[in-house]
């Protein structure tokens, strides 16, 4: 593999947790773009998103993403929105691999529950309606998180993963 990879997938899926691994296993140079953003505005994401907005966020991580053009055997570990603002998601596929780590509502309810404060979008969602939160909103991102090349059940992931589905399988 030379091409860029593009982890893609909801807060808690695993994405830079398993793209250090895989850069790693790949010889890949990983990249999480949340901290990109962040060394640029030298805050975490969430404050970020108090002091300049949202629709701010969405313009530097599409910014930041397009850094990644006509380079080669870099792994990016992408917000669980990327994929969904702009033309992100068709933007990854003609500029790389992408392969999308689904997780169920459970699974990220687990990974999440106790890093509210740390996550923009789950800030001031009352702990109570969490679940469903996460729930609606897997349910409004799927469609784009499909478009992937690949789909990775985060429950089956090893070490191996990638480098295993890359060798065998043929891109959607």
């Amino acid at each position: 593999m030379s091409e860029n990879i593009f982890l893609i997938g909801f807060m808690g899926s695993g994405k830079s947790y398993w793209g250090h691994i895989w850069a790693q296993e790949e010889g890949y140079a990983f990249y999480d773009l949340d901290s990109e953003i962040e060394k640029v505005f030298d805050l975490p994401v969430e404050q970020i998103f108090e002091k300049h907005g949202e629709d701010k966020f969405r313009e530097m991580e599409k910014e930041h993403l397009r850094r990644f053009e006509n380079q080669d055997k870099k792994l990016i570990a992408c917000g669980g929105g990327t994929p969904c603002f702009f033309d992100n998601i068709a933007w990854m596929k003609e500029h790389g691999i992408v392969f999308y780590l689904k997780a169920s509502p459970e699974y990220i309810l687990e990974r999440v529950m106790t890093e509210t404060e740390k996550r923009p979008l789950l800030k001031k969602v009352n702990t109570s309606e969490l679940f469903f939160f996460i729930e609606q909103k897997l349910k409004e991102r799927e469609p784009v998180y499909l478009q992937a090349d690949y789909v990775l059940e985060v429950t089956d992931l090893t070490k191996d993963s990638l480098h295993f589905l890359h060798k065998k399988a043929k891109r959607i």
